[in-house]
């Protein structure tokens, strides 16, 4: 793990839920970064007591460089991948080749302020099997769209490495809660959109944050249009 003088922590959400605060986590431990996390679960006593201390927006994530509270607050998953970048300007956390670069950035930047209609539909809830549900005109047009970009990136900048552009950066850390929601809602993928989609759910953090996201039981109701509470 790759360490620096000042230590960071990173405050997440709900690890079912909380797909904003998946992407900075998966890219952090895909790139080897070390971070300390701390979790606040949402409608909880440690969220009311704690989220206007560590979050200056009142939401998550935040990327804390110091002390969380008194340190040097990053906020918003794509404002965390550039301070990321800054930090560590030898690690890819964007890829390395100027237009391969750019390209990330649109991607990460279309997802971040669209697909409305699939990610009203089709919230992360990685516990859960809901196949059929939340499918509409609207979200297979969103669908298509992100199969699109995941499959003109591979073609364009992939090469011969398992992600959007060759090595694992942020573009595929936005697009990991992507590939759990497909699992979670039924959405088959056929060729290189399935391969692609598995080297996300096989990825180390990936797969790290699910493990721990599957042993959740807190149900949010505005998370769970598909679900009932427990009783």
């Amino acid at each position: 793990m790759l360490g620096m003088a000042t230590p960071l922590t990173l405050i997440v959400g709900n690890k079912n839920y909380s797909s904003w605060s998946m992407r900075p986590w998966v890219l952090l431990r895909g790139l080897e970064i070390t971070f300390n996390e701390r979790l606040l679960k949402f409608h909880t006593q440690e969220w009311s007591d704690n989220i206007g201390r560590l979050s200056p927006s009142g939401m998550v994530p935040v990327l804390w460089e110091g002390e969380p509270g008194s340190g040097f607050a990053t906020w918003d998953t794509l404002a965390i991948a550039e301070r990321a970048h800054e930090l560590f300007p030898d690690l890819a956390v964007w890829p390395r080749e100027p237009q391969a670069r750019a390209r990330a950035r649109s991607l990460c930047a279309e997802f971040h302020s669209g697909f409305r209609a699939f990610r009203g539909a089709m919230p992360m809830n990685i516990r859960s099997r809901y196949p059929g549900k939340g499918m509409n005109p609207e979200v297979a047009k969103d669908i298509e769209r992100i199969l699109t970009l995941w499959t003109e990136a591979r073609k364009t900048f992939g090469g011969k490495g398992a992600f959007l552009f060759g090595a694992f950066s942020a573009a595929d850390a936005f697009y990991a809660p992507v590939a759990t929601r497909f699992v979670t809602y039924g959405v088959e993928l056929k060729g290189a959109a399935r391969d692609y989609q598995q080297a996300l759910l096989d990825s180390p953090g990936v797969k790290a944050w699910s493990a721990e996201a599957v042993k959740e039981t807190e149900f949010v109701a505005e998370d769970e249009p598909y679900g009932t509470a427990p009783r």
